[in-house]
């Protein structure tokens, strides 16, 4: 099971987008229970996306309400063996993010399903959030990413009545620390958040190598036409696999002979810098 870096976020009320979602070829859709359906369609839209996953041909998560009104309905309506992540947005504190896990063992108990098949994806969009990350990310062994809430005019910039630039300035200290908490709680990959510029490509390539120099390895987006520059932009370059490769070679050879404190390009590289090098390649 590959970690979903580049997924599509598709609205619950938009059934033909979803099967049409796999000749974009994300590693994975999010259908969005949430924010992109109307409050009177809620019950209808859940039901049907419920019956709709088993039939698509891409990794499927979905975005649920946070509600305490329809959390449970959302989960009722959606957990199957066919379902690989709940996305649970606002995500701000421990005992909520255990109830969320509750309910989904329940459910994975009573359809049979393997514990912790069903894996939790927390977005942080809230300045509560970005303070409780760590413990919020280490409240249940089913979650395996978090997704940090950099969309511009999106919850977290309104939370924080920051301004939003392709700079990352305003949002830089609850980015870091976001992707710092989900490293120290073990999550195996972090995701960045949405950007909602859809026709500037220039600008998601910028945001995208803003994102990946600072720890993520991939985002949300919003519109397929963004997955082709997302992929590119997190992607290793030539020069990077060519050094770190170098450096792998290179060591082990001297390794071999006693030695372990070698230079390499004009760098020092002893063990840690080997284990850096053996950890990208290998990525």
């Amino acid at each position: 099971m590959t970690n979903p870096l580049i997924t599509l976020y598709t609205p619950g009320t938009k059934p033909d987008l979803m099967r049409k979602a796999a000749r974009y070829a994300p590693d994975a859709i999010i259908i969005d229970l949430e924010d992109t359906v109307p409050v009177q369609l809620k019950a209808q839209v859940r039901a049907e996306v419920g019956e709709l996953i088993p039939t698509l041909e891409v990794e499927t998560l979905v975005r649920v309400n946070s509600e305490p009104e329809n959390i449970e309905a959302d989960l009722e309506a959606i957990v199957s063996a066919d379902l690989r992540a709940v996305v649970y947005p606002m995500a701000e504190d421990v005992p909520t993010v255990e109830h969320v896990d509750n309910i989904i063992t329940r459910l994975e108990r009573d359809r049979s399903l393997e514990p912790d098949s069903i894996k939790l994806i927390l977005l942080i969009e809230t300045a509560l959030g970005v303070v409780r990350c760590f413990d919020c990310a280490s409240a249940a062994t089913r979650i395996e990413s978090v997704a940090f809430g950099s969309a511009e005019d999106a919850d977290l910039q309104r939370d924080m009545k920051c301004a939003w630039s392709v700079e990352g300035t305003e949002m830089l200290y609850a980015r870091s620390k976001v992707l710092l908490d989900s490293r120290a709680a073990g999550l195996p990959y972090v995701l960045d958040g949405a950007f909602s510029d859809i026709g500037n490509d220039d600008a998601l390539f910028a945001d995208c190598r803003l994102s990946k120099r600072l720890g993520y390895e991939g985002r949300t987006l919003i519109h397929p036409n963004q997955i082709e520059t997302a992929r590119r932009a997190y992607a290793p370059s030539e020069k990077e696999v060519a050094y770190y490769t170098k450096v792998v070679e290179a060591f082990e050879e001297a390794e071999a002979k006693g030695i372990a404190a070698i230079k390499v390009e004009g760098k020092l590289i002893d063990y840690a810098m080997y284990k850096m090098a053996k950890a990208f390649i290998q990525t």
